[in-house]
């Protein structure tokens, strides 16, 4: 172990109470740098560390183009430059982590049927989702480990997906503010959010992410208790960063200060606070997509955390037909959870859903390369879904259907 991991980790393991962020240190004209993101559920029952802990993580900082053959290269690629507890943090699943690897495998389960002979001469990848008008079908996914994958955090990763023209969902706990997000962000955005257990605390974040132009609310359901991050415990980690929008608040990721008990008066909460759309993160079976289109929501995810909460649970990509017949239409269906490729994209759509969440590749793109490697990732992703759709003679977004898998 080099001496600088040696040090962050000692850090970390003496540190007992929270402090204020890092202040910032400018690493590009249009970016901020370092600052947090959420503790890690096993630090429950830990204090968060200091802000030298932070100081002494040595999170990536530089911007660049990147350059790879496909987003499978991208994480081996990251291991080198994140910091050995970070990088353990975004890459690990729950348990034995079968439910992560079987979100990949169950995409090489569905095969492609494609139509030849259309006569098309080009691939339309946009589309409109709740009102917002994409070029491409593709989302980054709410994720609170940013700034352990590079020094700008969520200014990055919103600055890269919002140039690759996709949509942002900011987390609630993120290292940086949902203002400061929304200020390098200013194409379609939502907000997610952990419930604060204080309706007053979960009434004023809800406010600040319509007033900054957050257009729809995803609630995460699965994080009601925290899960065993094996690989978190195996390395003494627990993240230096505390939460950018909850900055005074005692209790952060697996902490009280989060609803423990949440219901459906809450997700009846969030709507009368914000009017806006309603999605539920976290659906992984059709009885509880049908009871969310009941109780007025306007989509759901279909994900299971990326592995990250409940082991042995199906793979995303396996449950979404069944998803998608029991929704029937009558809300947004959004998925996350092993995509690689953009034929996995294709195969999403032509299964039901609307919109493709990505994780992990996100974050390995933002380390190797700051906001722009970010922006490659989608981009990469988005030209393999036009090569997919033209050999497999799909024209639009629309036009995608079960028609080209074969079943």
């Amino acid at each position: 172990m080099d001496r600088k991991r040696r040090d962050f980790l000692s850090a970390t393991a003496a540190a007992v109470t929270l402090s204020a962020r890092l202040p910032a240190k400018l690493a590009h004209a249009a970016e901020s740098s370092a600052a947090a993101t959420a503790p890690p559920p096993q630090a429950a029952q830990n204090p968060a560390p200091n802000a030298s802990a932070a100081a002494a993580y040595g999170a990536p900082s530089e911007i660049k183009a990147i350059d790879f053959i496909n987003l499978r290269e991208l994480e081996p690629a990251a291991q080198k430059v994140i910091p050995a507890g970070g990088f353990g943090y975004i890459s690990s699943a729950a348990g034995d982590e079968w439910t992560k690897r079987e979100n990949e495998a169950s995409f090489k389960r569905v095969t492609i049927a494609p139509r030849y002979l259309t006569g098309y001469k080009a691939a339309d990848r946009s589309t409109t989702v709740l009102g917002s008008q994409l070029a491409t079908p593709l989302m980054c996914s709410a994720m609170a480990a940013h700034a352990m994958a590079h020094e700008t955090a969520e200014l990055g990763s919103a600055k890269g997906t919002d140039a690759a023209k996709a949509l942002y969902c900011a987390a609630s706990l993120s290292t940086k503010t949902l203002e400061e997000i929304a200020q390098v962000c200013p194409g379609p955005k939502w907000f997610q959010i952990y419930l604060p257990a204080d309706r007053g605390a979960a009434a004023a974040v809800l406010g600040r992410a319509k007033a900054a132009g957050y257009s729809a609310i995803v609630l995460t359901v699965d994080t009601v208790v925290p899960s065993n991050r094996e690989t978190d415990r195996r390395n003494h980690f627990r993240s230096p960063f505390p939460s950018g929008n909850f900055p005074a608040q005692p209790g952060g990721y697996g902490q009280e200060a989060i609803k423990r008990d949440l219901d459906w008066d809450d997700v009846e909460f969030i709507h009368k606070t914000t009017g806006l759309p309603v999605l539920l993160k976290g659906v992984i079976t059709p009885e509880f997509a049908v009871a969310a289109v009941e109780h007025g929501c306007a989509g759901v995810q279909v994900s299971n955390h990326g592995g990250r909460q409940l082991d042995d649970v199906a793979g995303a990509f396996t449950v979404l037909p069944r998803i998608a017949d029991a929704v029937h239409g009558r809300a947004v269906i959004v998925i996350d959870g092993g995509i690689r490729r953009g034929q996995d994209v294709f195969k999403c759509l032509a299964l039901g859903a609307n919109l493709v969440a990505i994780g992990r590749p996100v974050l390995y793109g933002l380390a190797l390369g700051g906001w722009m490697g970010a922006q490659t990732v989608f981009q990469h992703l988005d030209g393999e879904l036009e090569m997919t759709m033209r050999l497999a003679g799909a024209r639009t977004i629309a036009e995608i259907s079960r028609k080209y898998i074969a079943l």
